[in-house]
């Protein structure tokens, strides 16, 4: 195919995207002079208002709410495969209350029957006949036996359960403060143990004789013997220089003086 053949097509094609081009200018001027003439836009009217809150405002809200919901269950469930011992725990206690919620209703109901049937019984004449006569007496009598049966049951039911209640409180009590309370350590007796064991070996040591020193023993001894035999020979001195010896030396020395 000669570009001399494609050149006119080409052309046409051309043509027609500006005219497509031009209308679309044309159109778009005209909504621009529109808009000009209508002025800036109003306010939302008070029943567009409504309108638009009932219509995304509270759904919204709403869909928020649910999810926020399905969240906080979510995580009570993720707390409760935590601690499974709770979670048995707050099971059983949902199912006694139950358990008691259906009792109580079902004694309320047969207490109405047996308080209706009491007064039906009170309240009709005693016939002529004894057969029926002691029937009649029978039920009346059947009928407080199982109204006395009840309340001493319902009786010891209320007791039973306000003891299990104070026991689990008193449980939940002595937990939280031993947790409150944290461990404690006795250093009470270690420390009386090492005063005691020091006082005994005080004691052991006052008790044992004191050892004796023989060479220092000796030595004093010896001293002491030396420091007699001293005094001794100072003793003897004197009666030395009062000997003739002494008295004619002494007598020689004065000769020659007196000469």
């Amino acid at each position: 195919m000669s570009p001399s053949r494609d050149r006119p097509r080409d052309r046409d094609e051309l043509e027609e995207r500006l005219d497509e081009l031009e209308s679309t200018l044309t159109e778009l001027r005209q909504e621009l002079r529109s808009e000009r003439r209508r002025g800036p836009p109003k306010p939302p009217s008070l029943g567009e208002l409504l309108r638009f809150t009932e219509q995304y405002t509270i759904p919204t809200v709403i869909a928020l709410l649910e999810a926020t919901v399905q969240s906080l269950e979510l995580l009570r469930r993720t707390l409760r495969l935590a601690d499974p011992e709770r979670a048995v725990r707050e099971e059983s206690e949902a199912a006694r209350s139950r358990l008691d919620r259906v009792g109580a209703e079902a004694g309320t109901q047969l207490a109405g029957a047996l308080s209706e049937l009491r007064t039906a019984l009170s309240e009709a004449d005693l016939p002529e006949n004894p057969e029926s006569r002691r029937l009649i007496e029978d039920a009346r009598n059947l009928t407080g036996e199982i109204e006395t049966r009840l309340q001493d049951a319902e009786g010891t039911v209320r007791e039973q359960r306000d003891r299990e209640r104070r026991t689990e409180t008193g449980r939940q009590d002595d937990d939280s403060t031993s947790r409150d309370r944290g461990v404690m350590i006795d250093v009470t007796d270690a420390a009386a143990d090492g005063q005691d064991e020091q006082s005994a070996d005080d004691a052991a040591a006052d008790d044992e004789p004191p050892e004796v020193d023989v060479e220092s023993e000796l030595e004093s001894i010896k001293d002491e013997l030396d420091r007699s035999q001293q005094a001794l020979d100072e003793a003897d001195k004197p009666d030395a220089d009062t000997s003739p010896d002494s008295q004619q030396s002494d007598e020689d020395t004065d000769e020659p003086e007196n000469e």
